[in-house]
């Protein structure tokens, strides 16, 4: 069966979603990626790409100017494979996936993943928002099936116009086989918090560094920004010594910092027309071993185990960001071995790339039949 994975751009890293299902799967499906723009750095993704925009001698920013005069250059593409199933990222810039399947009879299915359901929802935003209002309308009405990547995004997707009868849940899985707790104890003197993702307001990166400060007082402790965003100027140059910003980090290196943590922590906040739709870097901590805290909002309480894998806290509250992290901190080790192997076994068993491929794979047969 052939599938075709469609998404408007793709770059690896960090977007892993849109191809290690497709990677897992590769013994049972033909797979071909088509997008607009693809920059794949990671050599370990083998998957063959085709991307429809030429010049590729032009930076990534540059070509995505003229994403709109080849979009039916990508659906000529889509079209020329004969794929059996349609498998569009995001309901926004679907145009070509849905250009493709109306014309040749293919069934599509849209995974949801966030953005494009606030999109979907939001009123104004002159062209481009009614553009994207365009886009997720049309998807939703030609997929034969529309997965949303948790619970709280169906909902959110159905009350925007997305069809009910045809939205499920498909949470999308970790690679646990990759994210593994470490071999041997860390060797940091201190405990260390870290923090993955952009570094806005949006991801609450301000009320963690405010969090991290007053703890500081008490627990002696470091905090480890893996990310950049605008935020990051103003906060690297007027936070506390033991309070470091990276930047954006690799796989590989990420990986080694949640082995090493006492804890991720990841407050998004309740914006606008926003929530956090799922997290999965929630996922990789805790298949690392490594308990979480995170605010509760949008699809966050579905990433983890309230109180067995991580920590719960009321959006906006930074004195119980900092207690969470406190206790987490404060951990006596059998204690911490309990929470440890619990998050550890909640991702194997339930939001693994696995137990997702698996779905996935279910769904492929069952739309392509």
């Amino acid at each position: 069966m052939r599938i075709a994975i469609t998404k408007n751009t793709l770059r690896v890293p960090p977007t892993y979603f849109a191809v290690d299902h497709a990677m897992r799967l590769a013994q049972e499906f033909d797979f071909r990626i088509f997008t607009m723009i693809a920059e794949i750095v990671d050599e370990t993704v083998d998957l063959p790409v085709v991307d429809a925009v030429p010049l590729r001698g032009l930076s990534f920013r540059a070509r995505e100017y003229l994403i709109p005069a080849f979009q039916s250059v990508m659906t000529r593409r889509i079209r020329q494979y004969r794929p059996n199933v349609i498998h569009q990222h995001f309901a926004t810039w679907s145009t070509p996936a849905v250009g493709a399947a109306v014309r040749d009879r293919i069934p599509m299915i849209t995974t949801l993943h966030g953005a494009d359901v606030f999109a979907a929802s939001r009123n104004g935003g002159g062209a481009l928002g009614w553009w994207n209002r365009r886009n997720c309308a049309r998807a939703g009405a030609t997929s034969a099936r529309i997965l949303a990547v948790s619970e709280y995004l169906a909902g959110e997707a159905v009350r925007g116009g997305f069809p009910a009868a045809r939205t499920e849940v498909h949470y999308q899985g970790i690679d646990s086989d990759y994210f593994t707790p470490a071999s041997e104890p860390g060797s940091d003197s201190k405990p260390v918090i870290v923090f993955v993702g952009a570094v806005a307001e949006h991801k609450g990166i301000d009320h963690l560094v405010q969090a991290s400060t007053e703890l500081g007082r008490t627990r002696e402790h470091r905090l480890i920004v893996v990310g950049d965003g605008p935020m990051r100027p103003g906060l690297q140059a007027t936070s506390a010594p033991h309070i470091e910003f990276l930047g954006p980090r690799d796989r590989s290196e990420i990986r080694d910092l949640l082995r090493g943590a006492s804890a991720l922590a990841l407050p998004t906040r309740r914006m606008p027309g926003w929530r956090e739709a799922a997290g999965l870097v929630l996922l990789e901590a805790q298949a690392c071993g490594t308990p979480v805290v995170a605010y509760r909002n949008g699809g966050t309480p579905e990433m983890l185990v309230d109180g067995t894998t991580g920590l719960l806290v009321d959006d906006g509250d930074i004195r119980g960001l900092g207690d969470a992290l406190r206790s987490l901190i404060d951990l006596e080790p059998v204690a911490r071995r309990r929470m440890s192997e619990a998050a550890r076994a909640f991702v194997v068993g339930s939001r693994s790339l696995a137990v997702s491929a698996n779905e996935l794979a279910a769904h492929y047969h069952d739309v392509g039949a």
